[in-house]
């Protein structure tokens, strides 16, 4: 498995593309996990793709998972809205040689969950449709922390989503699009009581991109809130058993540690960066 530097709780948001990617370089960072319209917009200012992918081969930093930013969550229009452009952006990460995008899926939803499941379906088809003619994966992520589901304190909408590895699977399966597979975070995985063994299952071809992190001592997986995650190796799941259902599944991309958490890792994003990646080696990653 490579590294790949996810920006989350870095204090990285007043950082350009090119600084963003010196950051990863200078902490021994594979790739950088990015915005795709970032990424173009560089690009541009740099005189072409060429040139911004010269850069980064300069420094020894490859380009990671890219967050699908077609919104599929709302309505048609939108949905449509985002769609006419995302034709334009695969290619662009084709040429870029970013070929994993990736998204997450709500617990709850405002729908009918029935109603909610055939427009899932059918958008995600769609995506992976115009994906899959540029060579690029996609991944979806599972949101497992009970208090986001249907029911919880913060909830999305009174009505059940898909919020386990179990249904993800099947969503995938009813779609039948062969670049579509798994975002594994470890936090999802804790949540809802995905370990080795399940993990192991999987095969390489089933996982686009891996997030690692931990909850906190004491909570338990029932009370695990994403939004107070901390840093890999500090809390409690089992991260060393996480990882063995990885290797045993023939993981070969990149893994990121995407700590999202009340307050930035550190004063500065070359603190936070080093931190992460500290936490991280700590793992054998």
């Amino acid at each position: 498995m490579k590294t790949s530097l996810n920006s989350a709780r870095l204090g990285a948001g007043g950082l350009s593309f090119t600084e963003y990617i010196d950051l990863a370089a200078r902490h021994g960072f594979d790739a950088v996990d990015f915005g795709i319209g970032a990424a173009m917009k560089t690009a541009t200012e740099m005189g072409g793709l060429r040139e911004l992918t010269q850069y980064m081969k300069s420094v020894g930093v490859a380009p990671g998972a890219w967050g699908m930013d077609v919104e599929w969550r709302k309505d048609e229009a939108a949905f449509e809205q985002g769609m006419a452009s995302l034709g334009e952006k695969a290619a662009f990460a084709e040429e870029f040689g970013a070929n994993c995008c990736v998204t997450w899926m709500p617990s709850s939803t405002a729908l009918p969950s029935d109603e909610w499941l055939r427009m899932i379906e059918r958008r995600f088809g769609l995506v992976a449709h115009v994906l899959e003619a540029k060579n690029i994966r996609f991944g979806l992520e599972w949101v497992g922390p009970h208090h986001l589901r249907a029911g919880g304190a913060n909830q999305m909408g009174p009505n059940p989503g898909i919020y386990t590895m179990a249904d993800t699977l099947a969503l995938i399966n009813r779609i039948g699009a062969s670049n579509l597979g798994l975002l594994v975070d470890c936090y999802h995985c804790y949540t809802t009581g995905i370990g080795e063994a399940e993990i192991s299952q999987l095969t390489d071809a089933q996982i686009v991109h891996v997030h690692v992190n931990d909850a906190a001592r004491g909570v338990g997986p029932s009370g695990a809130k994403d939004g107070e995650r901390v840093l890999p190796g500090a809390g409690e799941i089992d991260l060393p058993a996480f990882l063995r259902g990885l290797r045993a599944a023939g993981y070969q991309g990149y893994i990121a540690a995407e700590v999202l958490a009340k307050e930035d890792l550190a004063p500065t994003p070359d603190e936070a960066a080093a931190k992460v990646r500290g936490s991280l080696q700590a793992l054998g990653i």
